[in-house]
């Protein structure tokens, strides 16, 4: 048992510690680096008990304590666990019940877990909330003529993964694929919501090459989905305003076979000039993440509710900036991870009230139901 307290105060110092200013991964990995003395499995459980009141932590008014701690513990496990059993065994019997079982048991609100709802657009509040309490899995998106490849390098790693649609597989998290697969030639990691961005073209042709500008590119997953989508038929311009950021960009189109017709850093909230106007415009614009925070608890923990507002002038000022680059009849697809309405719905009523530009499709891509991420997608088009 004593091991067990050992492991509840070493994950209270952890978190007393942190401050949320860079990744909580990189912070549980110092405390690690100071403190030789935790074994691997030690380690682990120190880790679940961390994460797990990530998860929790407004549920329980985010005061440390050694039974809040142990509660949030509780509502994050999938089964029994020696660490209830020494300290609670209560708990430990009631480890399998459904995660709203638990919260009744325990007496809490599922509406606690995530207390930025007045602002959410998602449909099933209840099941966004349960949510959090499970990490999301790994999803692979396998590339045209590439599936067979995949899965049979993964079936004979024996490693444990869900065939999903659209050539979409979902591994456990954590999944080492370097040695058993070539990534971004064979498959691209990405979540099954982001690999759905693009349904809208999926019984459209072209006879040309269309003219995309990723303008928000990051590490361009969704320029190579278009660009499998369209059989390779884009002529791709590619910005970000991170030179680091867009360098590893093109390093990873590079690797997936993809050339660039053009790519520059630039900051698109401002009026910006790419050289030419576009068949489509993808704007994954940056946003608060909301949807993704099952994956990054800690960005749970500690966002405060006016990054809301600052993120809704930055995404409006985008939006206007780069649609204005578009084509008539070109296709302009505004898209977040957020769940929050001042990130999606706001700014498409916005673009629809000062531009020309006419909604085709706008949807929430729930992830809750499915261990993946939630996001927001609007297509829009220029009218002529």
């Amino acid at each position: 048992m004593s091991r067990y307290f050992s492991h509840i105060n070493s994950s209270k110092k952890i978190l007393e510690t942190y401050d949320g200013l860079q990744p909580f991964p990189l912070h549980l990995k110092k405390h690690f680096a100071a403190n030789k003395n935790a074994g691997s499995k030690d380690r682990k459980t120190i880790g679940e008990i961390c994460y797990a009141w990530l998860r929790t932590s407004h549920l329980f008014a985010q005061k440390i304590n050694d039974e809040n701690i142990i509660h949030s513990f509780f509502l994050c496990a999938d089964t029994t666990h020696p660490l209830l059993e020494a300290l609670a065994p209560a708990l430990n019997e009631k480890a399998g019940l459904p995660a709203a079982g638990k919260l009744s048991f325990l007496q809490l609100s599922i509406a606690g877990i995530f207390p930025f709802m007045e602002e959410c657009g998602v449909d099933d509040k209840n099941e966004f909330n349960l949510s959090f309490l499970r990490q999301p899995l790994l999803f692979l998106r396998l590339r045209p003529g590439r599936q067979n490849i995949v899965l049979s390098g993964l079936r004979t790693a024996a490693v444990s993964f869900m065939e999903m649609d659209n050539d979409c597989v979902g591994l456990p998290n954590g999944t080492k694929l370097g040695e058993l697969i070539t990534l971004n030639k064979e498959a691209v990691v990405q979540d099954k919501n982001s690999q759905k961005v693009f349904d809208f073209l999926k019984d459209q042709s072209f006879d040309e090459k269309i003219s995309v500008w990723d303008c928000c590119a990051a590490s361009g997953g969704k320029s190579i989905l278009l660009y499998d989508i369209l059989k390779g038929k884009i002529k791709l311009t590619v910005s970000d305003i991170r030179a680091g950021i867009l360098h590893n960009c093109k390093t990873r189109l590079r690797e997936a076979g993809i050339n660039i017709n053009h790519a520059f850093v630039a900051d698109v909230s401002k009026k910006t000039d790419p050289g030419e106007s576009f068949d489509i415009i993808i704007c994954d614009a940056p946003c608060t993440g909301s949807g993704t925070w099952s994956r990054t608890p800690e960005q749970l923990a500690f966002f405060k509710k006016e990054k809301i507002n600052e993120f809704s002038v930055l995404q409006k000022n985008i939006a206007a900036n780069t649609s204005a680059c578009l084509k008539k009849s070109g296709l302009f697809f505004y898209i977040t991870c957020s769940v929050f309405k001042k990130e999606n719905e706001e700014v498409v009523d916005t673009l629809l009230q000062t531009t020309d530009l006419e909604l085709l499709h706008s949807t929430y891509l729930p992830g809750y139901g499915e261990q993946a991420d939630t996001m927001y997608l609007a297509v829009l088009r220029r009218n002529g």
